[in-house]
């Protein structure tokens, strides 16, 4: 799972326990990372840590993010 993204359906956990699912995702060239947007019950949807995502029966790290990817102002390649 090390070289495949997410597409759909995969599970989103939290600790050992299945929280969401993902919608949709992908590889983003312009952060060079794989994304994934999905759903997470609302009462851990503010933690931070221990956030995984199966991918091909794998579990895979994953990093909630409250900011977007994007960086629609340019400030990143103006550095």
């Amino acid at each position: 799972a090390k070289d495949a993204d997410v597409i759909r359906d995969e599970p989103i956990c939290f600790g050992e326990k299945v929280t969401g699912w993902v919608t949709s995702g992908g590889f983003t060239h312009n952060s060079g990372v794989s994304v994934a947007m999905g759903y997470v019950h609302k009462e851990i949807a503010d933690e931070e840590n221990d956030w995984s995502i199966e991918i091909l029966g794998e579990r895979c790290s994953a990093t909630m993010l409250s900011e977007p990817l994007f960086d629609p102002k340019g400030q990143n390649m103006r550095q």
